[in-house]
């Protein structure tokens, strides 16, 4: 391989390490990572063909949160590289599958560490922002999207100098009580986060519907959309029933909760037009926020998730709302919040908060708790629609669709996919944007009427629902401790030893399985499985709520999160996680 052909093997490298994190563009793909390096090594069929054949095993590959797949730019990257070092064509597609699955195993430990240490780019971009340093603010988190390319790029160039055998018997030899026991840390530190965004927005009125979300959680066959669906519910029910508490002096409410705003907003055309704004953010610069938030994604971290990046994204609005220093800080500072969401459905957010953020720079009473209240209340639902769209359905069927073209060596099947899937990703994330511009515009027009603070009680409400519903979700810790073993009566598990021979046999246990038949003579309980029967998820509220203490006692997060890799190593390595 030519030394040219090497520095743009480690470009794509780098591009794919950013985009994984990022999972705009997909360049992290095996659909297109490998048909990239392929092309500039001149094995292009090939790594096309690989590139199929890993996108087939990736397609339900998705960062969830704070939840960390399997790295698919490393996996990517790596097997195209050994895949053109060997040699072998097509002939060793194969063998470069076999190897991707470690190493994509060896990137999720890679990127918890990068994650952990955009911490504190975090705390620098706090920094700048105190200074009312922009330059700051946005050197620091393009220095964290640079830091997840670089966690890809120096393997890369790894595997370009050292032996394709030495590498892998390196990834071998880590000690599996180090990457389980991070595995286990990073599932807790997700309650760090979390606990952030409660103290901040809880209150007495909206606790229980945080308790409801957290119960609800625990129906398996309840999707996050129908938690949304019902957090929707709840909170327009709860907004109905205050209203009407309080209209006892016979107002002008016809009944038609959205009839009532649409007149109201009607009725005071005229004063909306005595009120023109002295300030407004043009087409241009909305754009311009549009295409930063590609890089929503770049500096997360387990603090705050994506606010370094929802942050970075504001910043040309914030210039053109704000010309004092001091409300410029003002605003950098509310927008490095805890903020995360689906990355594409934060467009709509952020369009709402531009037109926000225009009110308030134009003299209207909309307070910072207001504005964070709308962009938290909002994440959640939307996040849990986001999710299953786009990570579980549009992607799987388009990386399928591709997949099925590459396998066959036709460069048209990762062409398609890279074209269909930005096309449809940036469609959408103009329009919501410009769509929640726009609606945001009219949230803010009838102040005088409350509608405001009924966005934002429902807001919260929504907010503090689909937490709960996230903390038993997602906030993972198991107890492995055995507490006991009984043993089955026969009849009640498969006796293998009885079953048939070959695919027959096969059959037969699968039949007894589905039937309600164990696996094995002997059933074990284990202490998770006792805690599971009394409350599914009890210990991560725990956890979440010792976070929120601990946060109120001025406690640093990055001490918190290192404690609880600290407790995931120890705790798996003396048998209790």
């Amino acid at each position: 391989m030519s030394v040219i052909s090497m520095v743009l093997v480690v470009i794509v490298a780098f591009l794919a390490g950013m985009e994984g994190v990022l999972d705009e563009f997909q360049f992290h793909q095996p659909l297109v990572a490998c048909t990239l390096i392929g092309l500039v090594t001149g094995q292009l069929v090939p790594c096309i063909i690989l590139g199929g054949s890993l996108q087939m095993i990736a397609l339900g590959w998705a960062n969830i949160g704070a939840a960390v797949a399997p790295d698919a730019a490393l996996a990517a990257v790596a097997s195209a590289i050994i895949l053109v070092q060997g040699g072998q064509g097509r002939a060793g597609v194969d063998t470069a599958i076999a190897v991707a699955i470690p190493l994509a195993v060896a990137g999720l430990f890679l990127t918890m560490i990068v994650r952990t240490l955009s911490v504190i780019c975090v705390h620098q971009m706090d920094a700048a922002a105190a200074k009312g340093s922009f330059k700051g603010v946005e050197a620091w988190h393009i220095i964290a999207v640079c830091l997840q390319g670089i966690r890809i790029a120096i393997p890369a160039a790894a595997l370009l100098a050292i032996p394709s055998s030495a590498v892998a018997a390196a990834l071998n030899s880590m000690p599996a009580w180090l990457t389980d026991g991070m595995s286990i840390g990073g599932g807790m530190v997700v309650a760090v986060g979390y606990a952030m965004v409660i103290n901040m927005m809880a209150t007495k009125e909206v606790w229980p519907f945080f308790a409801i979300g957290f119960c609800l959680a625990a129906v398996s066959d309840l999707t996050l959309i129908a938690l949304g669906v019902i957090a929707v519910s709840m909170a327009l029910i709860y907004l109905k029933l205050s209203e009407n508490a309080g209209s006892g002096n016979g107002g002008s409410n016809t009944g038609d909760p959205l009839g009532d705003i649409l007149n109201r907003l009607l009725i005071k055309k005229e004063v909306r037009k005595m009120a023109e704004k002295k300030v407004q953010l043009s087409k241009k610069d909305r754009l311009s926020v549009a295409l930063r938030s590609t890089f929503l994604q770049g500096s997360w971290n387990y603090e705050r998730m994506q606010n370094g990046g929802w942050c970075f994204a504001m910043i040309p609005a914030i210039k053109k709302l704000y010309t004092t220093k001091e409300d410029q800080i003002a605003a950098l500072k509310r927008h490095l919040e805890f903020f995360n969401t689906h990355p594409y459905v934060a467009s709509p957010v952020i369009g709402v908060t531009l037109a926000l953020e225009e009110d308030k720079a134009n003299g209207a009473p909309v307070e910072d708790s207001a504005i964070q209240g709308v962009k938290v209340g909002m994440m959640g639902p939307l996040a849990g629609v986001g999710d299953p769209v786009f990570w579980f359905t549009a992607r799987p069927i388009l990386g399928a669709l591709g997949a099925s073209l590459a396998m066959g060596g036709s460069i048209l099947g990762p062409i398609l996919f890279f074209v269909l899937w930005n096309v449809i990703r940036w469609a959408f994330m103009w329009y919501t944007q410009e769509f929640g511009y726009n609606v945001g515009t009219k949230i803010t027009e009838d102040l005088s009427g409350g509608l405001l603070q009924k966005v934002t009680k429902g807001a919260s409400i929504l907010g503090m629902f689909v937490l709960g519903a996230l903390i038993e979700r997602w906030v993972s810790i198991n107890f492995t401790p055995v507490v006991s073993k009984v043993t089955l009566s026969k009849g009640a598990y498969i006796d293998w030893a009885k079953l048939p021979a070959g695919a027959e046999g096969i059959k037969t246990a699968l039949t007894q399985q589905a039937s309600g038949m164990a696996l094995d003579p002997t059933k074990v309980t284990t202490l998770q499985d006792n805690l599971n029967s009394l409350i599914p998820g009890f210990v991560p509220l725990l956890l979440t709520l010792l976070c929120m203490w601990l946060l109120k006692k001025n406690v640093s997060p990055i001490i918190i999160i290192i404690a609880l890799f600290i407790i995931g190593i120890g705790g798996h390595v003396i048998g209790l996680l």
